[in-house]
């Protein structure tokens, strides 16, 4: 691929994202036809097919055959997705996932408490009831990853929404056998228990400090198990 021809579908893209970013092309709205595009950028049909199909590989434009080319509406799936890998691709280490996953989850709690609704209180406390009566460690273990997706769920923040299911995903290739080994000590597992309580009674009174020391205790706490 020349240069010229880079520099010809980058035009395409170019076009579409600041369009976007100056709020004249919204999601649902249709895009101009290839001929259109092109010749409104003066580069080729060949050019505009190449720009668009870069923007609906990484989500920005969907693609309907026959009727055209549309600016999507799965931002939250697609932002995912690129985080996921891009976080597998850097390689980080498990410090540089917890910490930044702490930041989000804090984050998290503090929208949570001016945001949560009663539905998802009531989802969390099923979870927590779950974690602390089921026998059945994947239940336990699905109790626990929902606690957290629930407070995150709460915050109304899809950002903070993506970012954590992208760092999650990455995470549990970290501590899947350390959550597992923590579900199936007793001892382990009710003082895991214990941390989820106070991260979940924290939601309900709007304790902010709370809330904090009960993310530390989890993390702390994980970390303490992760070679044990």
């Amino acid at each position: 691929m020349d240069k010229v021809y880079e520099k010809a579908y980058e035009k395409v893209i170019d076009y579409i994202e600041s369009n976007i970013l100056d709020g004249h092309f919204e999601v649902g709205d249709k895009l101009p036809s290839e001929r259109e595009l092109s010749q409104m950028l003066s580069v080729s049909r060949n050019s505009v097919r190449e720009g668009i199909r870069i923007l609906e590989v990484i989500g920005v434009i969907s693609s309907q055959h026959g009727i055209g080319n549309y600016i999507a509406d799965h931002f939250d799936k697609t932002l995912v997705q690129v985080m996921t890998m891009m976080y597998a691709l850097e390689k980080m280490t498990y410090n540089e996932i917890r910490e930044f996953r702490y930041a989000v989850e804090f984050q998290a709690v503090v929208l949570a408490m001016d945001n949560i609704s009663h539905e998802q209180i009531e989802k969390l406390k099923a979870n927590l009831e779950m974690l602390e009566n089921s026998a059945d460690e994947e239940e336990q273990v699905m109790s626990d990853k929902m606690i957290h997706y629930t407070i995150v769920e709460a915050s109304g923040n899809r950002l903070v929404m993506a970012n954590y299911l992208a760092l999650a995903k990455i995470m549990d290739n970290f501590i899947r056998e350390t959550r597992s080994k923590i579900m199936t000590n007793e001892r382990k597992s009710m003082t895991f228990q214990g941390i989820h309580r106070h991260l979940v009674e924290a939601i309900f009174n709007r304790d902010l400090e709370l809330g904090k020391r009960a993310l530390d205790e989890h993390f702390v706490y994980i970390c303490k198990n992760m070679d044990t």
